[in-house]
């Protein structure tokens, strides 16, 4: 009796271990993606997935290359340096208008308050019509040039009544410190990092309703045919981190601050604007094609009719994935 009960209890044990949770069997292949990754919060959701593992659980080996901005991480695709890049969608149109050769697989974040303008009081500025005849320090081909054209056109002032001066995002908060320029167009946090370091001096102008900028994963339109199933995954380890950080807000603002090695209240005037979400939406192929019209104004292309970039979108992982996210009409 005894030994029958013995039995019992080593069975039942058995059985319990045998219905614990146990972790994710790692996927049967490893496929490795090399991401040029901008140290910008705009690209949170890959911080996330890369801090978690997320990528890793779906079977991606990352080598990622940092960047300061997406322009740059978007040349590295286009060397083949990089398979993938995050960036906002202008760099993205003026490749496109140049010939080159690249997709949008994914948009990971739409804001419509993040760019601003930074400008020093004691040069006379008060107000938007103070900007005429100043030098306006901008990072050429980037959302922040298109945003400064966006915001005079919307203040009715001619885009060409200021002196553009072209400056790397990290050297723009040090560029109005010592005076070289009058003012600047840029995005979160260097908008945060310019007005501490002017201080009281600072006058700060936005306008939410000139442009809304969405940031992409893009890559060479035959890579993407190509790699189906990894960017299926990369998709759905960026699906993982959006929901990491609808969970967990707070955390995942911590998160990314530690891996941009930057400090929390830096990050949060942007974060609260931040809208995180994995799709592609017929509202953000309209914002290519009034970029394009701007790209021709400005002369980074030929005048000319708008461009087809339906082609240039790559929908098969995103609808295989999660299907409902696609607004495209196609």
């Amino acid at each position: 009796m005894l030994a029958i009960g013995a039995a019992v209890v080593v069975a039942l044990a058995l059985g319990f271990l045998g219905t614990r949770k146990q972790p994710p069997a790692p996927p049967a292949t490893i496929e490795t993606l090399r991401l040029a990754l901008p140290s910008l919060p705009h690209a949170a959701l890959l911080h996330i997935a890369a801090e978690k593992g997320y990528f890793v659980e779906e079977g991606l080996q990352l080598t990622i290359t940092p960047t300061t901005h997406g322009k740059v991480a978007l040349e590295l695709v286009v060397q083949r340096k990089a398979d993938l890049a995050a960036a906002a969608e202008v760099p993205f149109v003026l490749g496109v208008m140049k010939g080159e050769a690249i997709g949008n697989a994914a948009s990971m974040l739409s804001v419509s308050n993040d760019s601003a303008v930074v400008a020093r009081r004691d040069r006379g500025i008060a107000a938007p019509r103070d900007l005429v005849g100043k030098k306006i320090g901008v990072t050429l081909g980037t959302s922040g040039e298109y945003f400064l054209w966006a915001f005079m056109i919307r203040h009715r002032l001619a885009p060409d009544s200021v002196t553009l001066v072209d400056i790397p995002p990290d050297k723009t908060a040090q560029a109005l410190v010592d005076g070289s320029i009058d003012a600047a167009a840029t995005w979160q946090p260097i908008v945060f990092d310019a007005q501490t370091a002017l201080g009281k001096n600072a006058l700060l102008f936005t306008e939410a309703q000139a442009y809304t900028l969405n940031f992409l994963l893009i890559g060479e339109q035959l890579f993407l045919k190509n790699h189906p199933r990894a960017i299926e995954k990369f998709i759905r380890a960026m699906l993982k981190a959006e929901q990491f950080n609808r969970s967990q807000p707070e955390q995942a603002l911590n998160l990314v601050a530690g891996r941009l090695k930057v400090e929390v209240d830096s990050l949060r005037p942007a974060w609260r604007n931040f809208e995180f979400q994995v799709d592609l939406q017929q509202s953000q192929l309209l914002t290519l094609e009034d970029e394009s019209r701007w790209a021709m104004e400005r002369g980074y292309a030929p005048a000319g009719p708008v461009p087809n970039f339906l082609p240039h979108l790559y929908l098969d992982a995103l609808l295989a994935v999660k299907p409902e996210r696609v607004t495209v009409v196609r």
